[in-house]
């Protein structure tokens, strides 16, 4: 597993992380790429459970598999409100 023998030159560009909530209102979905889901959710208009919605970020968790940070649109919307008045 570890053999650093190789006479071949390898470069993986590959980041391990932690995905954060970042908002009060906003929830987790783990999906797959190819599901109906991720089509009305990975779109130019995305919608949640036929709601506008947000996706603020994404992490790999699988072959295929995503974990998604995502937030109704007005929820987010609030949120800006609130930041802008403090």
């Amino acid at each position: 597993m570890f053999d650093t023998r190789c006479s071949n030159s390898i470069h993986i560009n590959a980041v391990s992380g932690t995905i954060v909530k970042n908002y009060d209102d906003s929830f987790f979905v783990r999906f797959h790429l190819k599901s109906p889901y991720a089509d009305g959710v990975l779109n130019s208009t995305p919608k949640h459970c036929g709601k506008p919605a947000v996706v603020l970020q994404m992490m790999v968790c699988g072959d295929m598999e995503v974990i998604a940070e995502i937030i109704y649109k007005e929820d987010l919307k609030k949120a800006f409100e609130k930041e802008q008045e403090s």
